[in-house]
């Protein structure tokens, strides 16, 4: 008998999961956060009207101004701030936002407060800066909201940014206000950078409200807020995002982002600009059918004895834990993936060794997918559990 090959956990990528089901047939693939929507066609037509009237050549650096314009544009009616046009950084999505975030930011050795569980990009980019990640956890006792206590407890002279996500992938929390403003106010105690991941600030649900990090009084300087066309547009292939930073730490990061890919794909800029300024229905209907899924999951996942979760209220992913099953989540999820042809992903991309019992399930798929993918989990562990 061959011994079952060791994995490094550390290692172990989000998209890498997915060698788990090669080979196999029939498997529904809950494993990744992409949208399975197409990208609504006003975009894609405006990027066809790009290309066939020549805007193929290299743009600005930051990103060409009309898109730069409607992005402060959109922020200040979010913010309700007065945001500029120097302040706006186009980048190859959030991950290239949040490498020149934490490029800018972080020194060697600097210290940088990041959620528990939390985006796996958020390690790498700082790792890759030179930064030692700092994990706080997110509670699962008090629906994965930050503890405030630990926060202050790990701030140290070290210190220099803290990464705030909500709402949070994997979890699917939407933070308080009044989590977000304690939060706040320990970075302005401490003199600290927050750079405010907003990726999911559309995927809300119930009576969740989304709240900026840059809404607080003097956060503006000292708030790098990172966002993305790929989630909300379902624009996740097209690879454009932005950041907004004061106007010096906006420079620093451009430089970074030049030297790395000069500038964004032109042709994405004007799709990108044509999500920001064309209609916005297609944003309402993804969200209203996202919000049908999550009720279904969480119905479905009520269903199955010793998995506990708190439901999310935001995203679109669910974090069950999984510890009753007596089975860790890699375990589990190669269990799955074998007797149920269902692939979700195991908890350690984003909660290192905590993660041990969590699985992260993402409920982008097709409703009638999830129909038959929710189905096929709970007959597979109650076999599993001989009823």
């Amino acid at each position: 008998m061959v011994a079952e090959k060791k994995v490094d956990f550390g290692s172990l990528s989000l998209l890498g999961i997915s060698k788990l089901a090669e080979g196999l047939e029939d498997v529904i693939y809950l494993n990744v956060g992409e949208p399975d929507f197409d990208t609504p066609r006003h975009i894609a037509i405006a990027a066809e009207r790009a290309l066939k009237e020549g805007h193929t050549h290299y743009t600005e650096d930051k990103g060409i101004p009309a898109l730069r314009r409607a992005i402060a544009e959109k922020e200040n009616m979010k913010a309700k701030a007065d945001i500029c046009e120097e302040q706006v950084l186009v980048t190859p999505g959030a991950t290239g936002a949040l490498f020149a975030a934490c490029m800018s930011l972080i020194d060697s050795g600097d210290e940088v407060i990041i959620q528990a569980p939390s985006y796996p990009g958020h390690i790498r980019a700082v790792t890759v800066a030179g930064g030692k990640p700092v994990p706080v956890s997110l509670e699962e006792d008090h629906d994965f909201m930050m503890s405030l206590d630990e926060l202050n407890e790990k701030v140290t002279s070290r210190t220099k940014v803290i990464i705030v996500s909500s709402p949070t992938n994997p979890t699917g929390t939407v933070f308080e206000r009044d989590v977000l403003k304690a939060i706040v106010e320990i970075a302005a105690d401490n003199e600290l950078f927050i750079v405010s991941d907003e990726v999911y600030e559309n995927f809300v649900y119930d009576d969740a409200e989304f709240v900026s990090v840059s809404e607080f009084p003097g956060m503006r300087h000292r708030t790098v807020l990172v966002n993305s066309f790929s989630k909300t547009y379902a624009m996740t292939g097209w690879r454009i995002g932005y950041a907004i930073a004061p106007k010096e730490v906006t420079n620093r990061m451009a430089e970074f982002s030049c030297a790395s890919s000069l500038c964004v794909n032109s042709i994405a800029q004007y799709g990108a600009l044509a999500a920001l300024q064309g209609p916005q229905k297609c944003v309402d209907a993804m969200l209203t059918e996202y919000d049908e899924r999550r009720r279904f999951v969480v119905k479905e996942l009520n269903k199955i004895p010793r998995v506990r979760f708190v439901e999310p209220n935001g995203a679109f992913y669910v974090f069950p834990n999984v510890e009753e099953l007596e089975m860790n989540s890699l375990e589990l999820v190669k269990y799955l993936v074998r007797e149920a042809k269902v692939l979700l992903s195991p908890g350690y991309p984003f909660f290192g060794s905590k993660g041990k019992f969590h699985v992260r399930l993402s409920y982008t798929a097709p409703l009638n997918a999830l129909k038959i993918a929710m189905g096929r989990i709970n007959s597979a562990l109650r076999e599993l559990e001989g009823t």
